[in-house]
């Protein structure tokens, strides 16, 4: 790279070589054909994206996120036919749409786009990338904010992570969300999704993670939920579902964390609790749940945060809620309750 002339008149002092402000345009692409991985993050390059970048068609990995970048990504992007990774998040003034030129991308595994002014609707050709495992949009600025997730889109893709927080989408979750056979990590967090939770879900086999926090999804927590049993975190917080806790959600065994707040539901909290013994966090808060705080819950000795405030819960505090040795917040606020506070809390 020094005999490139792109790191001239800087000098040997490593420190002083990362702070390489408006130099990303001089570099001479052309003297590394053999470059399989370029990582450049957290680097405060400025400028554009060099059109040359196109010449390096032997790369695999390409890292700019966080760099300062700005303007539109160059077509020539779609000569790096080799290219597995491409991360260009956290340039928040990279503009313009996803180039069609990335259809061209056959090999790429992992695409973030998250935190950049990029904008348009979510383009199709995504879907003939067939080795696409993560696609990260978090942020991504729709122009009108009236678009939705296209549902050939999601039949075609086979990603393992789908991440689309924040970007304001409307419509409903495509149905075909239940042919993502790959799907460990799903998240739609801060849009304005509407409808239900599809039951096609249920065949999310490999389902790690389940996001839908902060939108307008209604009816109830399907029975078919029971059926991802790979699930770890479910979190489905500030939404307008209504109805119970179906019993086959508390079959989830892996579960780790389980977000039902704010939202409409009723009913109790029953004894099959227990049954989710790696539970670490449980949070129903701002709902209309009845009956008691069940005394099962002292056996799920990894809870570390449990949130049952502004319920309808009724009669006392276990005592032996003081035997969880993990547990560092408990809010029991805008309740029934009437007994004293337990000594062993």
């Amino acid at each position: 790279m020094v005999e490139s002339g792109w790191w001239s008149n800087y000098s040997n002092n490593a420190s002083e070589c990362c702070q390489w402000p408006d130099r990303f345009g001089k570099f001479n692409f052309s003297s590394f054909p053999n470059l399989v991985l370029l990582d450049l993050s957290d680097r405060q390059l400025g400028g554009k994206i060099p059109h040359q970048i196109g010449n390096l068609s032997a790369l695999k990995h390409l890292d700019l996120s966080n760099c300062g970048l700005f303007g539109e990504l160059p077509p020539s992007l779609r000569n790096l036919t080799q290219l597995e990774s491409l991360d260009i998040s956290y340039n928040y003034n990279i503009k313009g749409s996803i180039p069609p030129q990335l259809g061209n991308l056959v090999n790429l595994v992992s695409l973030n786009l998250s935190w950049t002014s990029l904008s348009g609707n979510i383009p199709l050709f995504l879907g003939l990338l067939t080795n696409l495992r993560h696609l990260l949009l978090d942020r991504y600025q729709f122009d009108d904010g009236n678009n939705t997730i296209p549902q050939n889109l999601v039949v075609e893709l086979l990603v393992k992570s789908l991440l689309l927080w924040g970007n304001k989408i409307n419509g409903s979750i495509p149905s075909g969300v239940g042919f993502l056979s790959n799907l460990t990590y799903f998240d739609v967090y801060d849009n304005r999704l509407v409808g239900s939770i599809p039951s096609a879900s249920s065949q999310l086999l490999n389902l790690k993670y389940l996001i839908l926090v902060g939108n307008k999804i209604n009816g109830s927590i399907p029975s078919k939920v029971g059926f991802l049993s790979n699930l770890t975190y479910f979190d489905v917080y500030d939404n307008k579902l209504v109805g119970s806790i179906p019993f086959s959600l508390y079959q989830l065994t892996n579960m780790e964390i389980l977000s039902l707040g704010n939202n409409q539901l009723e009913g109790s909290i029953t004894r099959n609790i227990e049954n989710l013994k790696n539970i670490k966090i449980l949070s129903i808060i701002n709902n209309s749940f009845t009956s008691h705080i069940p005394l099962v819950l002292c056996r799920l000795t990894n809870l570390e945060y449990i949130e049952l405030g502004n319920n309808q819960i009724s009669g006392s505090i276990p005592s032996c809620i003081g035997n969880l040795s993990n547990l560092d917040t408990l809010k029991l606020d805008s309740n029934l309750l009437k007994s004293l506070i337990p000594k062993e809390i």
